[in-house]
């Protein structure tokens, strides 16, 4: 018999990078930000669970690729904060972990962490990319 216990897994969301579009939305011509796509609908088709969750652990949790400088997270946390409010969940509710993939994210992993300070989880490091990045830098 398999039964899971009390401690289940949580779901951490790994939205697209910035620099990939939503080629099937188009806004005034343009392909929409994927990453923004990603979890706008994953967010909107599940914020009533978070409503009734909230505060008990159960996110959202969102895994964040490709970040380079901390501006982009400050956009992230813009993105989160607007969602908390417009649903009427807790701020900082929803949580990221950031994935440092490039030298450059690495000479802004304080300022990165300090732009998603309401939301952050922390910092993991893709070590392929990561090495990847270094050589060619």
């Amino acid at each position: 018999v398999y039964k899971l216990d009390g401690n289940i897994a949580k779901l951490f969301v790994r939205p697209r990078g910035w620099h990939l579009p939503e080629a099937h939305i188009l806004i005034d011509g343009v392909p929409a930000t994927g990453c923004l796509v990603d979890f706008g609908l994953y967010f909107f088709h599940n914020h009533a669970t978070f409503q009734a969750t909230q505060g008990a652990g159960f996110g959202p949790f969102f895994y964040l690729p490709k970040m380079e400088h901390s501006r982009e997270a400050k956009i992230w946390n813009s993105v989160f904060e607007r969602a908390e409010r417009f649903t009427g969940i807790e701020q900082g509710s929803i949580r990221a972990t950031v994935l440092i993939e490039t030298l450059p994210a690495v000479l802004q992993m304080n300022e990165i962490l300090y732009e998603l300070r309401d939301h952050s989880i922390g910092l993991n490091c893709g070590r392929w990319d990561y090495i990847f990045s270094y050589v060619k830098t």
